[in-house]
């Protein structure tokens, strides 16, 4: 078969059609996540959800707190933790609270529990890291509850302050339960 210039015109402008046609399907085709990048992205937007409400539930709680009402933060975290009994962050904050309060052994038992539950509030690199307070709890009542426990192996109110600040120190230095 014989092509003349017809034919051949015609098979330019075919290609060409294909051509920009395919430019055109490339470019409004969106570029595809990989499964990887959802999870990440769900993951954050999880993470960020978590923690507006958590701001939203304990804000009255922290608004006490920076009032300097030791007493009505714990009163108000009693009622929020009357209707969410097993959050970490409700354990957390009470740590605080009784550490600011002068009382490391209730600050540390709640502090286990919260971490116990969540360790994001270990975790450095967490929003809701707590891992300054802990350390710092950590660095200035461990010394003091060693020699406490060696005076007196038998009680059991310093056996299990003990516990719970090597609990709160091993998970610092990065040990799992």
């Amino acid at each position: 078969m014989k092509f003349d210039r017809f034919d051949r015109l015609i098979i330019v402008f075919l290609l060409l059609t294909i051509v920009g046609l395919s430019l055109l399907l490339s470019r409004t085709i969106p570029e595809r996540t990989t499964k990887i990048e959802t999870r990440n992205m769900e993951r954050e937007l999880a993470a960020q959800a978590r923690q507006a409400l958590l701001d939203k539930l304990y804000s009255p709680v922290a608004a006490s707190m920076q009032a300097g009402q030791m007493q009505e933060a714990l009163l108000k975290l009693e009622e929020i933790n009357v209707r969410y009994p097993g959050e970490a962050h409700g354990f957390i904050l009470k740590g605080e609270i009784f550490d600011r309060l002068g009382v490391p052994d209730k600050a540390a038992a709640s502090l286990v529990q919260g971490v116990k539950l969540n360790g994001d509030y270990i975790d450095k690199r967490s929003s809701v890291s707590r891992r300054d307070l802990i350390t710092r709890l950590v660095d200035s009542t461990l010394p003091g509850a060693v020699s406490a426990y060696r005076n007196s192996p038998v009680n059991a109110v310093l056996k299990e302050n003990l516990a719970n600040l090597n609990y709160l120190k091993s998970r610092l230095a990065g040990g799992c339960e």
